[in-house]
């Protein structure tokens, strides 16, 4: 038995899409955050190097979701 993939609608596809790229601008923010999270030494608040690469990973695994989104769509 052969299942066959729905088809988004128009309007539900042109949502999917806008909701990859919010979640494609999160990632951006993310990543950034991680970045300086863990190469400014001078923070007021220097928080272990791991929340740094964690927000980095989250970004990159956000990122790599959205890609597989955009490549189904």
């Amino acid at each position: 038995m052969t299942c066959k993939t729905p088809q988004a609608t128009p309007d539900k596809r042109d949502l999917i899409l806008a909701a990859s790229q919010d979640l494609s601008a999160i990632s951006v923010c993310l990543a950034a955050i991680g970045g300086d999270l863990m190469m400014n030494p001078n923070a007021p608040r220097r928080l272990p190097d791991g929340v740094g690469h964690a927000l980095e990973w989250l970004s990159v695994e956000i990122e790599r979701r959205c890609a597989l989104i955009d490549e189904e769509m």
